[in-house]
C-alpha cells in the first residue's frame, strides 16, 4: 500500500529565485541546459544583465505583441526575471541542424533575415510562432545580432496564464461555435484550455501557418498572393481542422483591430487524440445519436466498433433505399433537397418522400438495425426507504467510535433501532471562517450530489466544539482491506466510474479517490464514504489530496478539474490488480513521492501481467495529458474494451470474491 496521508497546502516547492548562471562565451554547438531547458539554438549566451533601459524596452516590445499584449505588469516582470542574452553571428542560421526549437527570441541589436526576405529588426519577436507551432523556419543573420531569449519552459508557462484568463469566456464563444457544439464537455473543456486569443492591429499580417483560426472580433482580408478573396469578419474562420497545412500564398492581414483564436494541430491531437477528421466525425455523430435518444453506451459500442460507413458525395443523388432503411448524418458538407439545405450535424429522413437529394461532402450511414434499443429498467428507492423524520442530536444513540483521526471522528449511532454514521469534525478557532465556509461548501456537495454508490446524507448538525454530518449507514469493510478477484474489480472500476461521472456533471471535484475511501458489501457494491475533500468548481489550484494518487497537474500548481480523479481512479485499478501503487510504493516522503509522479515516464507493470486490453486503460487512466483520460466523455470510458467481458449478473455475491489482504 502507498502513502496515505493527506497533504493541502496552497503553494509546491519551485526553483529558488534569483539571476540564472549565465556562462560567458558558451558556444552552443553542443546541447546546453540552461535552468533545466536544453537550447538547441545556434547561439552562444552571454554574461550580461539587465538595466532598467532593458526592462523598459523589453517591457515596450511586449506590450505591443500580438500575443503578450494580454500580461500584466507583474507577469511581464516573471517574463523578463527569466530571460538571457545571447548572439548570433553573421551569417548563421539560428536552427542549423536541430529539429526541434527551444527558445523565443527579442532582437536587441542587429538583424535577422528569413528565406523569403523578411527582415527582422531590433524590437522584433522571432521564434514564439515555431514553439506555438513545433516546427523550424530558416532564419539567417545578416551582422552579428545581439537578442534577449526566453526558453521553451518559460514560454509554455506565459502561454498557459495567458490561456487560463480566458478560459471562461473562450469556452463559451467555442460552445456556439460552428462545428465545436458537437463536441463533449470534456474535449470543448481541453480545447478552451488550449486555444491562444491574441490580437492584431490594423493592417497587420495575421498568423496563419498549419493552424485553425477563428475571428472573435474586428474584421480582417483573406489573399491568395495578391488577389484579394473574401472578407473574415466574427465567428468566420480559416485553415481547417482536418488538414492543418497552410495553402500556399495565403495571407491574412486584419483590416481593424481585430481578436482571433489560434488552434494548432498539437493542441488538438493533445485534447481529441490523432486522426483527428475521424475523431471530429465522430463527435458530430455521437451529438446526433444523443439527440435521437439511444442510450449512451450503445453510442459508444457503435463508435467503438465503428458500425457506420462513410460515404463521400461529389454533387451527387442519394439512393432512396439508403434514406428510408438507414440512418444517414452529414459530417461534412451540405444536402440540398426541394430548395432546403441540411447541413453539418443534421440526418437526412424521407420528409421529402420520393425527391431528390444531392449531396456535397460525406455522410455517415447507420444501419437502423444496429440501432436496437433494449427497454432499460431503472430502479429507485421509495420514499419510505429514506429517512422521513429528521432525528434532534440529542435523539441519535451513540454506540462506539469506528474512527479516529487528529480533527475527525467517525461514530456509528442509532435511530429508531436503525444504525447510522455520525461523522464529526472538530472547529478549530483559528481558522474559524474559512472553516464555516468549507463546512457550507461540503453540506451543499453532499446535497446535490446523488448516486447509488455513494452513501446517502441525511442531516447536518453544529455545536460550539464541532460539525457533524449523519449518514447512511454500510455494513462493509473497507475496500484497501479485501483482495477481489478480476471480474470483481471490474465490477468495482465500473461503479467508480460512476461515482465520478454523477461528480463530474455537477462540477465536483473529488479530491479522495482512494482504496481507503470505499466500502464494499458482500454483494460487491461500492460505495464512496469520504467527500471531506471535495469541492464544487470548474477549476481549482489547491493542493490537497493522497500523495501517491495526486495526479501530475495538481502537483505542478498549474490549476486541474474533474480529470484530476480519474489520474486516481488509475492507481486505485493499478493497486487493485498488483496490490501496489504505480509511483512512490517505496517512498513516503510527500515530496520524493511528487517528484516520482512529475518526473516518471509511463507507467510499467509486472512481467507476468500480459493483458494488454487492462494495459491500455490503465495507461489511459494514468495519462499525463488530463483531456486523453476519459475520452469523448465517461459512457466511452465505461465501453473500454476491458470490460466487454464482464457480465455483472454472473458474479456471486459470494464471499470467495472478497478475500481478506494478507
Amino acid at each position: 500500500m502507498g502513502c496515505t496521508s493527506s497533504i493541502e497546502q496552497s503553494t509546491m516547492i519551485s526553483s529558488k529565485a534569483g539571476k540564472p548562471n549565465l556562462m560567458k562565451q558558451m558556444s552552443t554547438s553542443s546541447i546546453i541546459c540552461y535552468k533545466n531547458s536544453k537550447i538547441r539554438e545556434n547561439i552562444t549566451i552571454l554574461n550580461q544583465g539587465k538595466s532598467q533601459l532593458d526592462c523598459q524596452f523589453i517591457t515596450q516590445v511586449l506590450k505591443k505583441h500580438y500575443i503578450f499584449y494580454q500580461l500584466n505588469e507583474e507577469s511581464i516582470q516573471k517574463m523578463i526575471k527569466h530571460m538571457f542574452y545571447c548572439l548570433i553571428k553573421q551569417n548563421h542560421h539560428l536552427y542549423q541542424n536541430i529539429n526541434t526549437p527551444s527558445c523565443m527570441f527579442l532582437i536587441d541589436k542587429g538583424q535577422l533575415k528569413t528565406q523569403n526576405f523578411t527582415l527582422f529588426q531590433p524590437g522584433s519577436i522571432v521564434g514564439e510562432d515555431n514553439l506555438l507551432l513545433g516546427q523550424i523556419k530558416f532564419i539567417e543573420a545578416n551582422e552579428d545580432t545581439y537578442m534577449w531569449g526566453l526558453d521553451i519552459i518559460q514560454f509554455n508557462k506565459i502561454i498557459q496564464w495567458i490561456t487560463s484568463q480566458s478560459f471562461i469566456n473562450n469556452r463559451a464563444f467555442l460552445q456556439q461555435q460552428y462545428l465545436f457544439q458537437y463536441f463533449s464537455q470534456n474535449q470543448l473543456d481541453g480545447i478552451a484550455a488550449n486555444i491562444l486569443q491574441v490580437q492584431y492591429s490594423k493592417n497587420q499580417v495575421m498568423f496563419s501557418d498549419d493552424a485553425y483560426v477563428i475571428i472573435k472580433n474586428g474584421e480582417a482580408s483573406l489573399f491568395k498572393g495578391n488577389q484579394f478573396c473574401k472578407t473574415l469578419s466574427r465567428r468566420d474562420t480559416y485553415g481547417t481542422l482536418y488538414k492543418l497545412n497552410k495553402p500556399k500564398n495565403t495571407k491574412v492581414r486584419s483590416v481593424i483591430e481585430t481578436q482571433c483564436l489560434i488552434l494548432t494541430q498539437s493542441k488538438l491531437i493533445e485534447v481529441i487524440g490523432f486522426n483527428i477528421q475521424k475523431q471530429i466525425y465522430q463527435a458530430i455523430i455521437r451529438f446526433v445519436l444523443i439527440e435521437i435518444e439511444l442510450p449512451g453506451l450503445e453510442i459508444e459500442k457503435i463508435l467503438e466498433k465503428e458500425q457506420y460507413k462513410l460515404k463521400i458525395y461529389n454533387n451527387e443523388s442519394i439512393r432512396q433505399r439508403q434514406i428510408h432503411e438507414d440512418l444517414s448524418i452529414i459530417v461534412d458538407g451540405t444536402v440540398d433537397c426541394e430548395g432546403e439545405t441540411l447541413k453539418l450535424g443534421e440526418f437526412i429522413s424521407d420528409q421529402f418522400d420520393n425527391s431528390v437529394y444531392i449531396a456535397n461532402g460525406t455522410i455517415a450511414i447507420i444501419q437502423r438495425d444496429s440501432l436496437y434499443i433494449e427497454d432499460y429498467i431503472i430502479e429507485q428507492n421509495s420514499d419510505d426507504e429514506l429517512m422521513q423524520y429528521k432525528p434532534r442530536f440529542s435523539e441519535l444513540k451513540q454506540l462506539q467510535i469506528i474512527r479516529r483521526n487528529y480533527n475527525n471522528v467517525v461514530n456509528l449511532v442509532q435511530f429508531k433501532q436503525q444504525n447510522y454514521i455520525l461523522r464529526q469534525i472538530h472547529k478549530f478557532s483559528q481558522q474559524k471562517t474559512q472553516q464555516e465556509r468549507r463546512m457550507k461548501q461540503q453540506k451543499k456537495i453532499f446535497e446535490i450530489l446523488k448516486c447509488p454508490h455513494l452513501s446517502t446524507y441525511y442531516q447536518f448538525y453544529e455545536d460550539s466544539a464541532s460539525y457533524y454530518f449523519l449518514f447512511q449507514f454500510i455494513d462493509g469493510t473497507l475496500l484497501s482491506e479485501r483482495k477481489l478477484k478480476l471480474p470483481q474489480i471490474q465490477s468495482t472500476i465500473q461503479q467508480m466510474i460512476s461515482i465520478l461521472e454523477a461528480c463530474y456533471k455537477n462540477s465536483i471535484i473529488c479530491r479522495s479517490v482512494k482504496l481507503d475511501n470505499f466500502l464494499i458489501d458482500y454483494q460487491g457494491n461500492i460505495y464512496l464514504i469520504n467527500l471531506l475533500n471535495a469541492k464544487q468548481a470548474s477549476r481549482t489550484y489547491t493542493i490537497i489530496g493522497s500523495p501517491h494518487y495526486m495526479a501530475p497537474e495538481i502537483l505542478e500548481g498549474r490549476g486541474y478539474d474533474c480529470n484530476s480523479d480519474v489520474w486516481s481512479l488509475g492507481v486505485c485499478l493499478y493497486e487493485l490488480l498488483f496490490e501496489q501503487v504505480p509511483y512512490g510504493q517505496a517512498l513516503d516522503d510527500p515530496y520524493q513521492i511528487y517528484e516520482e509522479i512529475i518526473g516518471s515516464s509511463d507507467i510499467e507493470f509486472p512481467d507476468s501481467y500480459n493483458d494488454e486490453s487492462g494495459k491500455h486503460l490503465m495507461k489511459q487512466l494514468i495519462n499525463k495529458n488530463v483531456y486523453q483520460r476519459i475520452g469523448s466523455n465517461f459512457d466511452q470510458l465505461k465501453n473500454h474494451s476491458w470490460f466487454s467481458q464482464l457480465d455483472l449478473q454472473n458474479i456471486s455475491p459470494n464471499e470467495s470474491l472478497l478475500e481478506l489482504r494478507c
